[in-house]
């Protein structure tokens, strides 16, 4: 495997090997669902249920979306 060396905007040297990606991501299709009322959604900042996602300050088991 050949490798790329390439210099850094603060004038390093980085190396990286020959023929990857930059990056690379994946964005899954997201299902259409009834939307919250007008009310509810500027409320909770989303009008996809499946999008309110609150954060809540502290663990994760938090589930106050009713």
């Amino acid at each position: 495997m050949y490798i790329n060396m390439k210099l850094s905007e603060n004038g390093e040297m980085t190396a990286f090997p020959a023929e990857t990606p930059i990056g690379m991501c994946y964005v899954p299709f997201q299902q259409w669902e009834t939307p919250y009322s007008e009310n509810i959604a500027l409320e909770r900042g989303t009008i996809f249920p499946s999008l309110d996602l609150p954060f809540c300050g502290k663990e994760v088991s938090c589930d106050e979306r009713k």
